[in-house]
């Protein structure tokens, strides 16, 4: 078991790899213990905690929605939560998102922490204090930042995972290599195989590795001002692509990292040799396929969090292994759009 502390301007936060529920016991309240989950983990797990009032959503991202905020937040209000109470979320990405929303709203704010049952969540969801649900189209754009007092993640949980879930969680474990550590990024092309057979050895490792690239970065920047933008890699075409195709996350941060990347040589930042490895070893580990960008997508993207004014920030990469910044004119976008759009269908 591993412990890694996120302390922040804007809070502190407990990881602990590798653990089990026996081991946050102590960490939990004895009475206004609440757990938001969702119907699949409530059927596998909905009695770890007997003492605690179980909230349940649909599983799924049609539950990142306001109204689902404010139903959990009316139960939360009937079952008597007060500002003392503690909210754990347990589940993966999608429940970590709203229990983290609604502790951060209800009596303006309670405590909450997480246990983490996927592996997308384990690397990147539940770890970082960002909170949000979707509005329309436009993915998470209404949230929150606010701190887990702790994250649980059990990697035994990963063995009953469906095989669509481990390879979602995939895209972010390259991620975190392809921005930030490229010995990550070639250990993980490697090790897909073993990933997608629950080695439980290569699991703990890369996830403790990706963890420690996103609590480092969580640390320096909690509030998103600056390099904790790099986390957002492949997310901006990513979202355009999961909400357009119903794609799972994973897969469609995995294309829009290869979108990103060919953004990147278009601008001169990256060698074509780079794009080259990070292509093969994501088709190597069957995480692209052919996902088109949907017509007006400049549009969508200038409605994402991450414009401002006429312009985008956009993580882009110099090299596998260093992500950079720059801003973007929605001129530039378009005229990027235009030329992957024709590159894209000639290939098809």
């Amino acid at each position: 078991m591993n412990r890694i502390r996120i302390n922040s301007t804007e809070g502190k936060s407990l990881l602990i790899l590798g653990g089990t529920v026996h081991d946050i016991m102590p960490l939990l309240p004895q009475k206004g213990l609440f757990i938001i989950t969702d119907n699949n983990v409530s059927r596998l797990s909905g009695d770890s905690f007997p003492r605690a009032v179980v909230l349940t959503v649909e599983a799924g991202e049609r539950s990142k929605t306001m109204p689902v905020i404010e139903s959990l937040c009316r139960q939360l209000l009937e079952a008597g939560a007060d500002r003392s109470s503690f909210i754990l979320g347990f589940g993966g990405g999608v429940v970590c998102d709203i229990a983290g929303m609604a502790a951060s709203v209800y009596m303006r704010g309670v405590r909450h922490a997480f246990v983490s049952t996927t592996l997308l969540s384990q690397v990147d969801a539940s770890i970082g204090g960002k909170t949000g649900v979707n509005l329309g189209e436009y993915k998470n754009i209404i949230g929150t930042f606010r701190q887990p007092e702790f994250v649980l993640c059990d990697h035994s949980m990963l063995r009953t995972l469906p095989d669509e879930e481990l390879k979602s969680g995939m895209g972010e474990l390259f991620k975190h290599g392809v921005i930030r550590d490229r010995n990550l990024f070639f250990d993980m092309s490697a090790s897909a195989g073993r990933l997608e057979e629950r080695d439980p050895g290569v699991l703990g490792d890369l996830i403790l590795r990706a963890v420690r690239i996103k609590a480092e970065v969580v640390r320096r920047d909690p509030l998103e001002k600056g390099i904790r933008r790099i986390l957002n890699f492949g997310h901006t075409f990513g979202h355009v692509l999961e909400t357009h195709h119903r794609i799972p996350h994973g897969l469609a941060v995995a294309q829009g990292m290869m979108i990103a990347a060919e953004l990147s040589v278009w601008k001169g930042e990256m060698p074509h040799a780079e794009l080259r490895l990070l292509q093969v070893a994501l088709e190597n580990a069957d995480m692209i396929g052919g996902y088109q960008l949907p017509a007006g997508v400049s549009s969508l993207i200038a409605r994402d969090k991450k414009s401002e004014a006429d312009s985008v920030n956009f993580v882009l990469l110099s090299s596998v292994g260093k992500a950079v910044i720059r801003k973007l004119s929605m001129t530039e976008l378009q005229a990027f759009v235009n030329y992957y759009t024709e590159k894209d269908s000639q290939s098809q």
